[in-house]
């Protein structure tokens, strides 16, 4: 054997790695807004077995479940704002959840529904404090 073909450094893992941009702190990607179909809504409690109740935006709270391609992917917790698409049943209760906003998504958001948010019984947590606000 060469002395070339025989590495001595260390070896570097090959295969799927977390990239580079995605993960970083201060990387923004755009706002996501509901289309015709879908409520803005605040997870109020976790009922178990990937359900949520959630209070929507036209003051209906709803039993949404967490559909299986997003299962793995999202951590939803009490009080995280996420986008909820309603159910075509009798009762109008039931929905699937389809996004949950991230805390650097808020702003923007409730730039845009700041009415509809600010109905809310809910304190929706604010990522950064507004411009002329008393905590800036």
């Amino acid at each position: 054997m060469s002395p070339k073909s025989k590495s001595k450094g260390k070896k570097t893992k090959k295969g799927k790695g977390k990239g580079k941009g995605y993960f970083q702190p201060d990387f923004t990607r755009r706002t996501r807004y509901p289309n015709e179909y879908e409520v803005i809504g605040v997870v109020i409690r976790n009922l178990g077995a990937r359900r949520m109740e959630v209070l929507c935006t036209d003051n209906v709270k709803r039993t949404a479940r967490i559909p299986g391609r997003f299962r793995r992917g999202y951590r939803i917790g009490v009080n995280d704002v996420v986008l909820v698409e309603p159910w075509n049943d009798l009762k109008g209760n039931k929905a699937d959840i389809t996004y949950r906003y991230r805390q650097n998504e808020l702003r923007p958001l409730s730039r845009r529904y700041r009415k509809e948010l600010d109905d809310l019984e809910v304190e929706i947590p604010r990522a950064m404090p507004e411009e002329g606000a008393p905590g800036s």
